[in-house]
């Protein structure tokens, strides 16, 4: 049925333009909306645990909830503007769209949520230094990183010049090469935190049995989990846009908030103890370990945190064969390992 008070002199595909940005902005803040409870939620165990590196880990989360905030907040306003204040355009909103993606408070947008996936895949690369404790590990990510930063740029800089925007051919080239370089990196480091994971499980279960491997396996779990939510939105969305399909506009403002989830989901983990921290890497004497002495198997003179169970209250519940008190462990490094409940 022909709609009598659809919009004259526009084509079908013209429309869908149009419904497609302005569905977008309600999809972000449903998106925005999640992330406001993880944010908090985050904030409130930072601050009760008040852990290792708590004012880092709380600058980076204020950090990608305000870039998240600033972002949803400008796409907003630009729709107002487009749809509201700005009605009356010559060309109407379709028009406006098009020609004021340089417009300084879009640019602004822009930067927000570049700033937000360089942080979020930052942190990445981080997590996986901290559990390989190798820097060789993260020399091709981090060039990765350096190249998609430099691209992200490059993409701000060309949608602020004049009669620019996202769907521009100049804008175009430079970022798809962006978010196949972004895509890549998320998907190569979260493959090698569970690989490290994978790899410290199979040093743990013959000493410790199987109960503790399942420790690794819940994180690197959990670690899938928070990454997978923004490799499949981004997949979508390269694919969808590499193709030049309206749809493509569904996805950016999603994109943002949940590249700032993925991480926030990871450090809240590991603030409530649910997550592995340096400590929990085996050096690399993996059989050094062996019980302490003074007839208490399995004890230490580091004790783990409050709320924690650390390494010598878990031996010290374990029920060993007779014979087995020079069985040896593994190393954790230098100080007592505090194995997250």
């Amino acid at each position: 049925m022909t709609n009598p008070y659809a919009p004259v002199n526009e084509t079908s595909a013209e429309i869908w333009f149009e419904e497609s940005n302005y569905v977008s902005t309600f999809i972000g803040a449903i998106a925005y909306g999640v992330h406001i409870v993880i944010f908090f939620t985050c904030v409130y165990y930072l601050i009760k645990e008040r852990g290792k590196h708590f004012w880092q880990w709380l600058v980076i989360v204020f950090t990608l909830f305000s870039m998240a905030t600033i972002n949803i907040c400008i796409n907003i306003r630009f729709g107002q503007l487009a749809w509201i204040d700005d009605r009356n355009y010559p060309g109407g909103p379709l028009a406006y769209l098009l020609d004021n993606q340089s417009d300084s408070i879009n640019t602004a947008g822009n930067a927000t949520s570049f700033v937000a996936l360089i942080c979020a895949d930052g942190i990445l690369i981080f997590r996986v230094l901290v559990l390989w404790q190798s820097w060789y590990i993260v020399v091709f990510p981090f060039l990765m990183w350096l190249a998609s930063t430099a691209l992200s740029i490059l993409v701000c800089v060309q949608t602020a010049r004049p009669n620019s925007s996202l769907w521009a051919n100049n804008t175009f080239d430079f970022y798809v090469p962006y978010w196949s370089i972004s895509i890549a990196l998320n998907i190569i480091l979260t493959l090698l935190l569970i690989t490290r994971l994978m790899y410290v499980r199979q040093k743990v279960v013959p000493s410790m049995g199987g109960q503790y491997g399942k420790l690794y396996t819940a994180v690197a779990t959990m670690v899938l989990e928070s990454a997978l939510p923004y490799s499949v939105v981004s997949i979508i969305f390269i694919i969808l846009y590499g193709m030049k399909v309206t749809a493509e506009n569904l996805f950016i403002p999603l994109l943002v908030q949940v590249a700032c989830i993925a991480p926030e989901v990871i450090i809240l983990r590991v603030t409530r103890g649910r997550a592995l921290s340096s400590d929990l890497i085996p050096g690399q004497n993996i059989s050094s370990m062996k019980f302490g002495s003074g007839g208490s198997r399995g004890h230490t003179s580091d004790s783990s945190s409050a709320g924690q169970v650390g390494i010598a209250e878990h031996l010290s519940m374990m029920t060993f064969p007779p014979g087995s008190a020079e069985t040896s462990l593994p190393s954790y490094g230098k100080k007592a390992v505090e194995y997250i409940v």
